[in-house]
């Protein structure tokens, strides 16, 4: 028994750090396709599609409920115009600052999560946490010191944006998916996504452009198949492990897409930046490592 928790374990943690890879590969694949002549919206209905179409068989052959009450249904709709207007925002700040940096914004959303439970009275702070906090603002000071976002402002504030959609979805779809479950919920997010973005491209006057090579059709469909396989990993991995080990180790997906933005994209972040970068990651991983210290501890047998 305890050798198949040690195999259950090991193969968890391997399934989620798969998932952070491949989940990392997803802001490169959507920069490539744009810089392909690829118009953003187009981008965003073939990403929310390519959902779909992976996500129906999988919804129908297991035979889930895919109708629900009024109440829930309007929450199905909200939580799909949060979602979509969260990868357009993303998408659009990779346009003017580097996929790190962008990540690097998005990724202070466990924070935000934390506040919002500390307010609520749902938690409450160690010490260290504060000493965490102080960490972050240290680290984005560097990176605004250095010059980062200098002639950027615009995709700076587009990418703070995106953070409070970020806090939004993280916080509302996890109390969503306890009624629907995670695989209804995505189903219904690329659903009415997918409606809505193929209704503003097909009754109006908003740019559509094709990819203008095949690199560019190659990186739309990368972009929609590594979030679709990404999303699926990491709820395989939670199964083995817990969601809370599971949203720890998903902390290193920023370190993965700036791997692969060097890479693909020759994105480099100079000694500052990686260092003001380094310290918001393992902040952020620490503050998360002790919230779930916190919440664990409060359990009663």
């Amino acid at each position: 028994m305890l050798e198949k928790n040690k195999k259950n374990d090991f193969s968890g943690v391997f399934i989620v750090i798969l998932s952070s890879i491949f989940f990392a590969m997803v802001p490169s694949s959507a920069k490539i396709a744009l810089d392909n002549g690829v118009s953003l919206l187009v981008l965003l209905f073939s990403r929310c599609l390519i959902g779909l179409i992976l996500l129906t068989p999988l919804v129908f052959f297991k035979k889930q409920k895919v109708f629900y009450s009024s109440n829930i249904f309007f929450k199905l709709i909200f939580i799909s115009l949060v979602s979509v207007s969260l990868i357009a925002v993303t998408y659009h700040a990779i346009e003017f600052l580097d996929i790190a940096l962008v990540l690097m914004i998005l990724y202070l959303f466990p924070l935000g999560i934390a506040l919002i439970t500390y307010l609520t009275k749902e938690e409450f702070f160690q010490p260290i946490q504060w000493f965490c906090i102080l960490f972050i603002i240290f680290g984005i000071g560097l990176i605004i010191i250095d010059g980062s976002f200098e002639g950027n402002i615009y995709g700076f504030f587009i990418s703070i944006l995106g953070l409070l959609l970020m806090i939004i979805f993280i916080y509302f779809s996890g109390k969503l998916a306890n009624l629907t479950g995670s695989a209804i919920m995505n189903f219904h997010i690329n659903l009415w996504s997918s409606l809505l973005l193929g209704f503003l491209i097909f009754s109006t006057d908003i740019i559509f452009k094709l990819p203008e090579n095949p690199k560019g059709w190659l990186a739309i469909f990368s972009n929609g198949f590594f979030y679709v396989l990404s999303y699926f990993l990491f709820y395989e991995g939670s199964k083995r492990i817990g969601i809370t080990r599971t949203s720890v180790l998903a902390t290193m997906e920023p370190i993965f897409a700036a791997i692969f933005a060097l890479i693909l994209l020759k994105q480099f972040l100079n000694l500052t930046e990686t260092f003001g970068f380094i310290i918001i990651i393992l902040s952020i991983f620490l503050f998360e490592r002790f919230r779930i210290n916190v919440k664990t501890s409060n359990i009663k047998i």
